[in-house]
């Protein structure tokens, strides 16, 4: 009997076994291959096909390695793999390879033979014919590797043994040590469903990396603090397995988990091993970290010294739940429920009988505790109610009773910064709920009764402003969660837990307490105070929420509006506490028994919703058409059921009845964001109902028949049928049809219904792209044709009708048109009906089609005549139906008549137009040159002074006479900017003194909208140019920069005015003294507006300003930097702001150059002058900036502080560089101090985010 040291996985009787069966042959090369990788750590070539790979012609193995070890040589090796042993076998096969290979080659190799059985020719012995075959020359050397060798090379590698043991010839594994498949299969089988990878390493990527890295070094103790040591070896196996293929399989045959002291005290004679211990092995973990990576779990106390295996977030956990099978968003509520913890994980899922935690034999003592399930020790409020929950004096009573338990492997609690939680709620629940008594429930409710009527008041005018306010005379969110969540599981979970009720259920139990809160059901307010805890109570007690809307409804309803908008909201960016209910009514509607009531409240709340087509997704309608829609319902009822629902909003609420069947209709490219659903309560059916396709088209065809029906003669809701026809089936767009004849047959005239109008535009649509696959069919579109044809209107316009309707009509079909130019065939009809109808005909289409302007901009067709141009003017201007008609055809006039044209705009058109400003409209579209100027000077002043303050263009082109002309006309009216930005393209042109006098004048112009978005764009322009000339003083450009900054701040080009602050010191301390006030200057209460815009600007100017006055590409002038500070501070002491200016000057330090990116930071000389100044105002100055200058940055959730030591790492490293100035080194070191204690605020931060629910 072998003993527990003895781990020989495989011996020569079971490789003889493998010999005889028909795989041998396939996967000993991939166990010679792993025994190589795991006996050398480099080779120049590596090829073992394995598998299928390895029956092809060729050699079955070739190495080219400079590393020697046993059973590896050195050099060039070929190897040969067979079955069958004994010297005749060998010698064949040494025969074959020998005949078969070039010399050349045989002598720069070793032939190497495996044979998976045992030698058997005791006349010869093998190394007798291993020599004699090496002596004949032929080949470097010639080794034989038997069984018995075979076996010596696996013990060597127990890990690789381990693998093919269990995997390939099936043996059971020695007690002791596990590879890691052996440990995942066992340890992911103890939950069901099995186990994923995933779960295990949740968003611990980057220390599962930083441990595959450790576990491919060198002999090392590596230490991994964790609540659980299972959970170490669990999360190191896991990332094993998920790592690359390379690095997994080189970490897989030299990876062992040793769970016995005896295994490991055989383990510490091998070398080139990889050691995960755990158990009684951790005894050992010193011995093997001698021999190879050895990692150990640290738990408890000692886990505080190590590097922490934290929890996953719940997020980060969800892959690893949909790949075991499970839905996405029930395991994002599982993650929640275990508390991220694999240990509670395994006992809400477990495969196997589990024993109770550690903490059991203490529940009694912190019941109070579970049942708040949460709070905060900064909120006294939170304090004195878990004290008045447990019953005890003080809360530092409870306290001391509850943190014990945080040193267990397994807490009950996570404490986190201030914050206390129940870690797994349902869980813990399971073993305390049979000890809560009638006194802990009257306690309870009298708990959630005081923290849910709680009225805060708002902050006072002198709190700080945050956007996250907690009111400290309010309970925290932590707390009110807690309760919440503890009522919703005594209400469904009261059964598992054990819970005795002795006058009441469970359910009857939290009904009362709900139904107990002031002013329940008489006024909104009490819902609104339930804040982000509403979908948590109602799914507690859904009949008392439910009928507390119901009976809100009866009253006066205007008291529920305010759901939608509480007007004593304080708070920024709030959206309106009807959001919360809207949740909490989609978490009911799952459930089919209340899906009739959830809706009719959520109809109610819609046909009082003031701004039902708001941006926000979350409305009542919304929320009701996510429900019911008809091919994703999100609720557990039948299709009956939901039809039922449907029927019932349209009789009780007729008017919502109908928004819900519009957005209820089929349509293409449809999408719906999965409503929420219930935390606890199971209310699918036992036998859901599937959902086909046949339910679904049923689903449809029940809304598109009650669609039909509402529609009747309403000319709006038949378009819209109209318009959602194609997404139909095909019986249900047989009944629209139907419906539509009936419609137009009986709402005839000689014009176009609207009705028949949308049609055609559905049918050219489908006809223009009748070769795509969501195209009507052709039997279909003529049918449709038919009906278009039996109603035609009779007035012919309406055939040309749909050419103006849409930018780009759909006509003919898109294949067979190859040049299709819809402005062509717009000039083609307007030509038809100039014929027929004259221009009056243009006039009268253009007040029937959708886009007028189309009309107006097609009307330069060649048989439209003077005449017509003055009759469409005429016409227009006299029942200015389009204005555009008459813009486009004055301009047209002007184009084609000059003289003639303007002769008779003056003398026929302007009599029939008073208002100076239309007369101006219509020479807008005028030729933009002299003779257009002319005329209009023509027309008296008034005329004269519109047109110059409407004109938007300037002439890209022609003489620079008519340039100046145009900028002469704009700056008298004020629009210097404007003509500045027209005439960006020929800024050449203009002379310095133009660009800087229209920028200067352009200051008093800064209100205007003209130029928009691009004006940044423009005003780049300009001072580009100036920056090309020298006979503009850099003063001048760097005090019109000041002028512009919001407008130019962003731009690449360098800004003159911050060479002149780094060059010029009186103009830094005079932008400081805009910002800044003097030390012992009196406070003033009123700024004028212009003082407010100069220190906006200022301030914009000084956080902008980044240059180290001395500094060039070459270095710092130390002389020019200290010249620069003494004229700062001197000029600062007048204007009595000096400290201000030493934080400036200090800003200025923390912007220096790195020249160097290994060199000292900042440069010597900056530091020599931080030495020499010994100024703590420049030094504190220094360290703000080093901050602030980070700028804007982003982090994934749960990231934690790693970003944050990064920095530190890299000012501590300067602080050392630094160490000969001492001021600067400390300074430094300061820094770096701080960054660190922002890292751990960061890492104690995302704690607190892991656990929020």
């Amino acid at each position: 009997m072998k003993k527990d040291c003895d781990m020989q996985w495989i011996d020569e009787a079971g490789l003889a076994k493998w010999a005889k069966r028909i795989d041998a042959r396939a996967h000993l090369p991939d166990l010679v291959a792993d025994l190589i990788r795991a006996s050398i750590t480099d080779a120049s070539r590596f090829r073992f096909p394995g598998g299928d790979a390895g029956q092809v012609r060729g050699w079955d193995g070739v190495l080219d390695t400079a590393e020697p070890a046993e059973f590896v040589p050195a050099g060039k090796s070929k190897w040969e793999f067979g079955a069958g042993a004994g010297a005749r076998k060998a010698t064949d096969d040494y025969n074959k390879r020998t005949g078969k290979t070039d010399p050349v080659e045989m002598g720069e190799s070793t032939l190497v033979l495996v044979n998976l059985e045992k030698w058997d020719t005791p006349r010869e012995l093998l190394t007798e014919w291993e020599n004699e075959r090496t002596r004949e020359g032929k080949w470097k050397k010639v080794i034989y590797l038997d069984a018995v060798e075979l076996v010596h090379w696996l013990d060597l590698h127990p890990a690789v043994a381990a693998l093919y043991a269990r995997d390939v010839l099936g043996n059971a594994p020695r007690n002791g040590a596990l590879s890691t498949d052996e440990f995942w299969e066992m340890y992911s089988l103890r939950f069901k469903p099995r186990l994923h990878e995933k779960v295990v390493l949740g968003d611990r990527q980057e220390i599962a990396e930083e441990l595959l890295q450790n576990l491919a070094g060198p002999a090392q103790a590596i230490m991994l603090g964790a609540e659980t040591g299972i959970e170490v070896v669990a999360f190191a196996v896991a990332a094993i397995r998920m790592a690359p293929p390379d690095i997994k399989r080189a970490l897989e045959v030299k990876t062992l988990i040793v769970e016995t002291e005896a295994a490991a005290r055989f383990l510490s004679q091998r070398t080139n091993l990889t050691f995960i211990t755990t158990n009684d092995g951790d005894r050992m973990s010193g011995v093997l970290a001698a021999k190879g990576p050895t990692l150990s779990a640290v738990t408890g106390v000692q886990a505080r010294k190590h590097k922490s295996l934290k929890r996953s977030s719940a997020t980060g956990m969800v892959d690893g739940f949909t790949a075991m099978g499970i839905e996405r968003d029930e395991g994002y509520e599982l993650a929640h429920r275990c508390g991220r913890s694999l240990t509670i994980l395994e006992r809400l899922i477990s495969n196997r009988p589990y024993s109770p935690p550690e903490w059991v034999s203490g529940a009694a003592g912190m019941k109070a505790a579970f049942l708040a399930g949460g709070w905060s020790i900064n909120q006294k409020l939170d304090r004195l109610l878990v004290a008045e929950l447990s019953g005890v004096g003080e809360y530092a009573d409870l306290e001391e009773k509850l943190l014990p338990s945080t040193m267990l492997a397994d807490p009950p609690f996570d404490r986190v910064g201030e914050y206390w939680q129940v870690r797994a709620p349902v869980d813990a629940f399971s073993f305390y709920g049979q000890l809560i008594g009638e006194q802990d429930l009257q306690r309870l409710k009298a708990a959630v009764l005081k923290v849910f009527s709680h009225v805060v008041e708002e902050p006072s005018r002198d709190e700080k402003f945050t956007l996250h306010y907690v009111s400290p005379a309010d309970y925290s969110k932590w707390l009110r969660e807690g309760l919440a969540l503890t009522l919703l599981i005594i209400a469904t979970m009261d059964q598992v837990g054990g819970l005795y009720m002795n006058q009441a259920t469970a359910q009857q139990f939290v009904d009362e307490i709900v139904s107990s809160l002031p002013e329940w059901g008489k006024n909104h307010r009490t819902l609104v105070g339930l804040s982000g805890q509403t979908t948590l109570i109602a799914e507690a007690a859904p009949s008392p929420f439910l009928t507390a809307l119901e009976s809100m409804f009866e009253g006066e309803q205007d008291k529920i509006v305010g759901l939608f908008h509480d007007k004593d909201d304080w708070s920024v960016g709030t959206s309106g506490p009807y959001i919360q209910i809207l949740w909490a009514l989609e978490v009911l509607a799952w459930d089919p028994k209340l899906l009739n009531r959830a809706a009719i409240v959520l109809a109610k709340l819609a046909e009082l919703d003031p701004t039902p087509d708001s941006n926000r997704v979350n409305r009542p309608i919304n929320s009701l058409r996510d429900i019911l829609l008809t091919w994703s319902p999100n609720t557990h009822a039948t299709l009956r059921q939901r039809i039922a629902c449907i029927d019932s909003v349209l009789s009780n609420v007729p008017a919502v009845g109908w928004q819900l069947l519009v957005k209820l209709l089929p349509r293409s490219h449809d999408s719906v964001s999965p409503t929420q659903k219930p935390k606890l309560r199971d209310v699918a059916s036992v036998n859901p109902e599937e959902l086909t396709f046949g339910v679904v088209w049923d689903a449809q065809h029940a809304v598109v028949s009650r669609a039909i029906k509402l529609a009747a003669d309403n000319e709006e809701r038949a378009i819209v049928l109209v318009n959602s026809f194609s997404a139909f089936r095909p019986d249900d767009r047989e009944a629209v049809l139907a419906f539509i004849d009936t419609y137009l047959a009986t709402h005839r005239s000689d014009g176009a219904s609207p009705v028949w109008s949308a049609l055609q535009a559905m049918a050219a649509k489908h006809e223009f792209y009748a070769d795509s696959d969501w195209a009507i069919e052709e039997e279909e579109r003529l049918g449709i044709q038919s009906l278009l044809d039996k109603h035609r209107p009779v007035d012919p316009i309406y055939q040309d009708k749909q050419l103006f309707d849409d930018w780009l009509p759909h006509v003919g079909r898109y294949q067979e048109i190859t040049d299709f130019e819809p402005d062509a065939l717009r000039k083609e009809a307007l030509a038809r009906i100039l014929e027929r109808a004259g221009p009056l005909g243009i006039l009268e289409l253009t007040k029937k089609v959708a886009i007028p302007t189309l009309v107006a901009q097609a009307i330069d067709i060649e048989q439209i005549t003077q005449t017509d141009l003055v009759t469409l003017v005429e016409a227009t201007v006299i029942q200015s139906p389009v204005p555009e008609l008459a813009l486009y055809a004055s301009a047209l006039g002007a184009q084609r008549y000059g003289d003639s044209w303007s002769q008779i705009i003056e003398a026929k058109i302007f009599p029939l137009v008073p208002d100076a400003g239309d007369k101006c409209y219509l020479l807008l579209g005028w030729p933009v040159n002299s003779w257009t100027w002319d005329f209009v000077e023509s027309q008296g002043p008034e005329v004269h002074e519109q047109y110059w303050r409407r004109l938007n263009i300037v002439p890209n082109d022609g003489a620079s006479d008519d340039l100046m002309r145009v900028v002469k006309e704009f700056r008298a009216v004020g629009r210097s900017l404007d003509v500045l930005c027209l005439g960006h393209r020929r800024l050449a042109e203009f002379d310095s003194e133009m660009i800087v006098a229209l920028l200067s004048e352009g200051l008093r112009q800064s209100d205007s909208k003209q130029n928009g978005t691009m004006l940044s764009y423009y005003l780049e322009s300009a001072f580009k140019e100036l920056d090309g000339r020298d006979d503009v003083e850099p003063l001048a450009i760097a005090r019109l920069e000041y002028a512009y900054l919001p407008a130019i701040q962003d731009q690449r080009r360098p800004l003159v005015i911050y060479k002149q602050m780094a060059e010029d010191s009186d103009i830094f301390v005079e932008i400081l003294s805009h910002v800044f006030r003097g030390k012992n200057s009196p406070a003033r209460k009123e700024l004028t507006d212009r003082e407010r815009n100069i220190a906006s600007v200022s301030f914009r100017l000084l956080s902008a300003f980044e240059t180290l006055p001395g500094a060039t590409a070459e270095g710092v002038d130390q002389a020019k930097l200290e010249s620069w500070i003494a004229g700062v501070r001197t000029a600062a002491v007048e204007r009595d702001i000096a400290d201000i200016a030493d934080q400036h000057i200090g800003k200025t330090f923390a912007h220096s150059p790195r020249f160097d990116v290994a060199a000292i930071w900042p440069p010597t000389e900056v530091c020599m002058v931080i030495e020499n100044l010994a100024s703590e105002q420049i030094e504190t100055g220094f360290e703000m900036e080093c901050f602030n200058k980070r700028g804007a940055y982003m982090k994934s959730f749960g990231e934690g502080g790693a970003q944050e030591r990064v920095l530190a790492r890299q000012y501590s490293s300067w602080a050392a560089l630094a160490v000969e100035f001492t001021r600067t080194s400390a300074m430094l070191e300061r820094v770096s101090e701080s960054w660190s204690r922002m890292a751990d605020r960061e890492d104690l931060s995302a704690e607190v985010d892991k656990l929020k629910r």
